[in-house]
């Protein structure tokens, strides 16, 4: 346990340098840095949370008629904006 401790004393340290050294830096680079690193980042993070809700969500069944992931097959019967024009008529004049 307690190399467990010295390697996060040591990583904190290590982070402290970098904020520290990160907020000596004029607007531009700190900008500059933000784009190159943090925006790809965050990019790849959003695109892991999409894809792990997306499997997750077929994992646990979706309702009949649900829309299947990206790079599935439909196989519900799928209602078209006709039938539903008709039904609608239908419903109206009768």
């Amino acid at each position: 346990m307690k190399w467990c401790r010295s390697t996060l004393v040591v990583m904190a340290e290590w982070w402290n340098g970098v904020e520290l050294w990160v907020a000596g830096l004029a607007f531009p680079l700190q900008f500059a840095l933000v784009v190159v690193f943090l925006g790809p980042l965050c990019v790849g993070v959003a695109w892991v949370i999409d894809r792990t809700v997306d499997h997750a969500s077929t994992w646990f069944g979706p309702a009949p008629g649900d829309e299947e992931p990206i790079g599935g097959e439909a196989t519900a019967d799928v209602e078209t904006a006709e039938d539903r024009i008709e039904k609608l008529v239908d419903s109206v004049t009768s």
